[in-house]
């Protein structure tokens, strides 16, 4: 069975390489689909955006690998550019395991979780947090199990009943979404260009197929990365010593560390 699972892993990543992003006309940001298109995206910006507003405690809940990392700094910063102090949980792989869980419920205090790149199993958790009274919001891209957990809004675009054209995107693109639903919510002069950047990484780490909105994603982004003034970008390109990130540099030089 790992065996299956490597050599799926290097055929996707032989498609991401063999695919010529440069070649490609590319989908602009005006002509991506509305966050709207997402079931419960209305309700989920309406719970954000309620508990900003009252000035509730909320916890983002990521996920240790790129994507999830990513997905947890895009939201995250939304809310550096809005000043609301968040707090951030990273499951540890050893001690906590894979997403949300009930552990993790029992040991914060919080008026709102929002998740991204997990949540869409978390059954047990969901139940917890409602006998708590803490508000959940789940925003996640994995497979939908045949019961969901509770939850105020599920944000997951391989829903059943979810119109958004395409399911196979990274958890960062669900939680880029989610913020683009914020901005929108509450008229905010947000760039959401600048997350971009971020984005390509976790894109490319999940091995989403380089087509639709992942593409246009994937060549905006990279193009941003190579523009970046971020620290963290700087200091990849002075370790590494390049100066031009290509698609290979991301997948086999800079997602690994």
């Amino acid at each position: 069975m790992i065996n299956n699972l490597i050599e799926l892993n290097i055929e996707k990543i032989e498609e991401i390489l063999n695919s010529r992003l440069e070649d490609d006309e590319v989908t602009t940001l005006k002509d991506l689909p509305t966050p709207d298109v997402f079931k419960d995206m209305e309700k989920a910006t309406e719970i954000i955006t309620k508990a900003i507003e009252e000035n509730q405690k909320i916890t983002i809940v990521g996920d240790y690998d790129v994507d999830g990392v990513v997905a947890t700094s895009i939201l995250n910063g939304f809310f550096q550019e809005i000043d609301k102090e968040v707090e951030i949980i990273l499951p540890n792989r050893f001690n906590d395991g894979y997403g949300l869980s009930v552990d993790i419920i029992e040991r914060i205090d919080t008026d709102l979780i929002i998740t991204v790149d997990n949540g869409i199993s978390a059954i047990e958790a969901g139940e917890r947090a409602k006998e708590r009274g803490i508000s959940l919001v789940i925003t996640d891209h994995h497979m939908c199990p045949k019961t969901l957990p509770y939850a105020d809004a599920i944000v997951n675009p391989k829903q059943d009943d979810c119109n958004f054209p395409e399911s196979n995107i990274a958890g960062a693109t669900v939680a880029w979404y989610v913020v683009a639903g914020l901005k929108k919510k509450m008229n905010l002069d947000l760039d959401l260009g600048s997350f971009l950047d971020l984005m390509a990484f976790a894109i490319l780490a999940d091995a989403m197929p380089l087509k639709s909105i992942n593409r246009s994603f994937v060549k905006q982004g990279i193009r941003s990365i190579n523009k970046s003034s971020r620290p963290a970008i700087q200091a990849m390109k002075k370790w590494l010593e390049i100066n031009t990130f290509t698609t290979n540099d991301i997948i086999f030089s800079i997602n690994p560390r």
